[in-house]
């Protein structure tokens, strides 16, 4: 089992019942993927694919397999003109 820390950023919505934008989420199945955690946790199939996860301060992928102690921020790609 696994316990990692979650960040919300930006306008992603917010699946969590308590609201709080930053959550520690504990016994957490060894090998889950963002994406798994992500379905896991209430975002909807369609919305996944268009955010972008942060793991530990560097940018990865959706398949990428979490680890005890791992601090994941989810934002979406934000531009300006």
């Amino acid at each position: 089992m696994i316990s990692i820390t979650i960040e919300l950023m930006a306008a992603v919505r917010n699946p969590f019942p308590n609201k709080k934008r930053k959550n520690i989420l504990t016994e957490l199945q060894t090998g889950l993927s963002i994406k798994d955690l992500l379905i896991n946790v209430g975002f909807y199939k369609k919305e996944i694919d268009q955010l972008i996860p942060i793991v530990n301060g560097t940018r990865t992928t959706l398949e990428y397999q979490l680890e005890d102690g791992d601090h994941l921020w989810i934002t979406f790609p934000l531009g300006g003109g």
